[in-house]
């Protein structure tokens, strides 16, 4: 058993786990998370708890200089021991990752990376959950998913308004996270977050029209609308990532109905702090999140043998404008193409974007259910 200290950690104790030349002989299989008994739930949380318990590697080194957020730091080289280095690689979600066409393969394999870890240091017997949310789109609020508040086995339920929005029961209850300060874990729903979005940027506010403003975030997750996404776009990669990963889709949905840390909302305790999607993987519901992305993304290659080997994105997000954006809807150049590397900066082994595009052979060895 293992005491929880901070779920930031998860994030680097995946780093040296992935066995990048493994053969698929005997693929896990990933399941929605309410079909697992509450044995295998107990299971995955309880790896999940001793991963974040495990303490920083010393030897993690990011190169480059980058902007900090939320604090403002710029380094140059090996970070300050005093600044966190998960603020690096958060800084590159949010600069690099969404938006771009590293979206889909990143997210695919970081989840990997994660279940690795589990398995190698903690003895999880693999086969990643992942959480189906269009099963609670019709009601969110008062979802099934939010109602196991099992101490051992339990996701838990919404957080306390008067406690800021801090989970009060399940097996995450007080769960503690460092990021953007240390703080318990929070989630707070919010049906209809993207006024606020659009509110904190006018360079994101020209993407929003009043429609947009009000939308019901579960409106845009509904099964029938996944599975059109799914089969609305046959071989196009381009049209099929806008549609998990554009201004208000089901992707960012889910996050931010979710609230807390899984839309990257600031404690109530932090002094200058800037909300966004810089920490959204202090909560462990971001990678049962994106294994659903990775199952759709998986259902969406299954239609053909084109779509099985599709890809095409560039590495740069076109946010200057509409304009600019429509002519490079899954980002400008430079093109990423299969060969291009995964952003890592040193921080764990290398890998590519086509060592990710088949979950079935090579790298990665699992099948959804």
């Amino acid at each position: 058993m293992c005491s929880v200290s901070t779920f930031s950690y998860l994030l680097f104790y995946a780093l040296f786990t992935v066995l990048i030349n493994a053969q698929c002989t005997n693929p896990t299989v990933r399941r929605e998370w309410r079909t697992l008994d509450r044995d295998e739930r107990a299971a995955w949380i309880s790896a999940v708890k001793c991963l974040a318990a495990s303490p920083n590697n010393p030897d993690l080194v990011a190169t480059g200089r980058y902007l900090l957020h939320p604090y403002g730091l710029e380094c140059e080289g090996e970070f300050p021991a005093v600044v966190s280095k998960i603020l690096f690689y958060l800084w590159k979600i949010l600069y690099q990752i969404h938006q771009t066409g590293m979206f889909l393969p990143f997210h695919r394999w970081f989840v990997h990376s994660v279940e690795q870890a589990m398995v190698e240091k903690y003895g999880f017997s693999g086969g990643f959950p992942y959480w189906n949310w269009t099963i609670d789109a019709p009601d969110f609020y008062k979802s099934s998913w939010w109602q196991d508040s099992d101490t051992e086995s339990g996701l838990g339920g919404w957080g306390d308004p008067d406690k800021d929005y801090e989970v009060q029961d399940g097996a995450f209850a007080g769960f503690a996270l460092a990021n953007p300060s240390y703080h318990p874990m929070r989630y707070q729903y919010t049906a209809q977050p993207f006024a606020a979005f659009a509110a904190s940027s006018p360079t994101i506010a020209q993407f929003f029209n009043s429609t947009m403003l009000e939308t019901y975030a579960n409106s845009t997750f509904h099964a029938d609308q996944i599975a059109a996404i799914i089969a609305g776009n046959p071989s196009d990669l381009v049209n099929f990532q806008l549609s998990p990963d554009n201004w208000i889709c089901a992707h960012g949905s889910v996050h931010a109905i979710t609230g807390g840390d899984l839309a990257g909302t600031c404690p109530a305790t932090t002094e200058d702090c800037i909300p966004g999607n810089k920490w959204w993987p202090n909560s462990p519901l971001f990678f049962l999140h994106h294994a659903m992305i990775g199952k759709i993304w998986s259902d969406w290659q299954n239609l053909n043998e084109t779509s099985a080997t599709a890809f095409a994105g560039g590495s740069v997000q076109a946010f200057d404008n509409t304009t600019y954006f429509a002519e490079y809807p899954t980002r400008a150049p430079p093109m990423l193409n299969t060969s291009s590397d995964i952003y890592m900066d040193n921080m764990f082994p290398g890998a590519t974007i086509g060592d990710v595009s088949n979950h079935t052979a090579g790298y990665l060895c699992y099948v959804y259910e």
